[in-house]
């Protein structure tokens, strides 16, 4: 085991610059060719630990723990040592249940304590949890299998006949024994959790991660950015959804600091409670989409007189969709005021199949007209992303092409049928991404998926840059926009299809006539397929990504 190096304030020093082209650009722990689009993280220092096991263990000697507020607002606080010891007596209870070592377990379940208990006896027991959303139905399940293999349930409500290749274990309150169970040793690279990727492209695949990627990213960004026993960090993520279980509950027990863990709905309902939390617990960690960046602007425009103190924050990770210039000055200008740190943001891009986020930036806001694009930033230590054409030949900087990521948390396989496949990789061994890309100024720059690129009148646009000019209307609720390539009649030539929702007493067939003047003005689209739609009817993913697949039903023509 290594010994960890902390600084005196109890944080990880930051990375070392290397000597590189980078430096000219104040980048820390990147380097880039003089011509070629290729970053590299610069090497990772081995981590304190080995495996989750361990860090676990190691985080019962800070005195910290985990905050679990749930649905209705109410908090109740846990140490590590509490969560390590019912993690234990679950595991005999697990134990005496039957799965052997190395079983795939699916967690199911919407009581968010319950959940951290099961992952843990999990790890500590060598079993493989996979955690699932709450409503999870028998197709779900079904489609969990697929990718698993064969698996076991822990959860309160089986949603109906268990599908072939599922055995149930039962309510995981009820594995708690009186007696503690005894832990498995792991190795780092054994498997110490599954995902699910989103099943975009055909049914879902499992993403294999061994306690080596897990603890390699969560150390690579503990030095990248500083982060250390007197972290204190807040998420709203789902704990059943990679960034939330791995990202933040695992990093922060690698730590050993305060996390604190909130209802995603909860905060959905009235997004200025993320913000009545971060100045409670004195949170200086903590994420949000560009999306919430938004509302929370809208939000204090009409309640100017709320008040909190932002002094401390200072890491507000910026991902999952495209980050938005012009949205993300507004939120830097709407918090100043509350004492947000100019800096604080910082946008950044990662995929179930690097164990979440590996690049990351600082966010400055500009005073010239908003950027296109804003960019992500350089790798952490550890992890290196190159940009290359068609060819498969790495491009020069500047030029948008395939982004192509490797490094120690970037994953070799898939499970298909409980059953490795090789990972989409490049002849020398680089992961092949959907995402396009390029290199400038030292940082990484994603401009969009390659299958979301839309062509109107021989220009391409990205549809985020097309749903930005829709909810700059005023008639238009900011954050609930989707564009979308389609044909209208299945057969034409490939058009446009636009969804948004309607500002509370702005009639929708006003609201779609202002929408086609503003995309026929700015993009020159005309013959748009434009609908306004309840929010209620724009369906989100568990971590708030507006479901594309479900509104292209509304167009029999609609390209997936």
């Amino acid at each position: 085991m290594n010994s960890p190096e902390h600084a005196d304030d109890g944080r990880y020093p930051a990375a070392p610059a290397p000597a590189s082209r980078a430096d000219d650009h104040g980048q820390r722990g990147a380097s880039a060719s003089d011509a070629l689009a290729v970053l590299h993280g610069g090497p990772l220092p081995p981590p304190p630990v080995d495996t989750l096991g361990e860090a676990l263990l190691r985080a019962t000697r800070t005195g910290h723990g985990v905050v679990l507020i749930d649905g209705e607002g109410t908090a109740a606080r846990r140490s590590y040592t509490e969560l390590y010891d019912d993690a234990l007596h679950t595991l005999a209870g697990l134990a005496a249940a039957g799965p052997p070592p190395g079983a795939r377990v699916i967690l199911r379940t919407a009581d968010s304590a319950d959940l951290l208990t099961a992952f843990w006896a999990c790890v500590l027991g060598g079993l493989v949890p996979l955690p699932v959303p709450p409503g999870t139905d028998e197709a779900g399940l079904g489609e969990a299998v697929a990718a698993v293999g064969e698996a076991w349930l822990l959860t309160d409500d089986a949603p109906g006949p268990l599908p072939p290749g599922l055995r149930r274990l039962g309510p995981i309150g009820a594995l708690r024994q009186g007696r503690p169970g005894r832990p498995v040793e792991a190795l780092p690279d054994d498997l110490a959790v599954l995902t699910l990727t989103s099943g975009s492209a055909g049914r879902p695949k499992a993403v294999p991660l061994t306690h080596r990627h897990v603890l390699a990213r969560a150390h690579a960004t503990a030095v990248a950015r500083g982060l250390g026993a007197t972290t204190r960090s807040l998420n709203w993520m789902p704990l059943d959804h990679v960034s939330g279980i791995v990202m933040f509950h695992v990093r922060d027990v690698f730590l050993g600091c305060h996390q604190v863990h909130v209802d995603t709905e909860w905060v959905r309902a009235d997004p200025l409670r993320w913000l009545d939390l971060a100045d409670a617990e004195r949170i200086d960690t903590t994420w949000a989409p560009n999306r919430t960046f938004a509302l929370v602007a809208d939000r204090i425009d009409e309640q100017p007189d709320r008040s909190w103190d932002l002094s401390g924050l200072r890491y507000i990770m910026n991902g999952g969709e495209a980050v938005r210039d012009r949205t993300t000055r507004r939120f830097v200008a709407a918090l100043a005021p509350h004492g947000l740190p100019s800096g604080a943001v910082h946008p950044g891009w990662g995929m179930p199949e690097t164990a979440s986020g590996v690049v990351d930036s600082v966010f400055r806001p500009g005073d010239g007209p908003p950027r296109r694009h804003v960019p992500v930033g350089v790798p952490h230590p550890g992890v290196s992303v190159r940009v290359v054409g068609e060819d498969g030949r790495v491009l020069p900087v500047g030029a948008v092409g395939r982004l192509q990521v490797t490094g120690v948390p970037v994953v070799d396989a898939y499970l298909e049928g409980g059953v490795p496949r090789p990972a989409p990789r490049s002849a020398d061994g680089w992961l092949v991404t959907d995402d396009l890309a390029f290199v400038a100024d030292g940082e990484l720059t994603v401009t969009g998926r390659a299958d979301g690129v839309i062509e109107l009148n021989g220009a391409l646009y990205h549809g985020h840059e097309i749903e930005d000019a829709v909810d700059q209307l005023p008639c238009v609720r900011p954050s609930f926009t989707v564009a979308r390539a389609c044909a209208a009649d299945g057969a034409g030539p490939e058009g446009l299809a636009v969804f948004f929702s309607p500002r509370a007493g702005v009639p929708a067939r006003e609201a779609e006539a202002l929408v086609r003047e503003r995309l026929r003005r700015r993009f020159g689209a005309d013959g748009v397929h434009v609908e306004a739609l309840m929010e209620h009817e724009l369906p989100r993913t568990a971590t708030g990504k507006l479901r594309r697949s479900v509104l292209a039903a509304r167009l029999p023509g609609a390209r997936r």
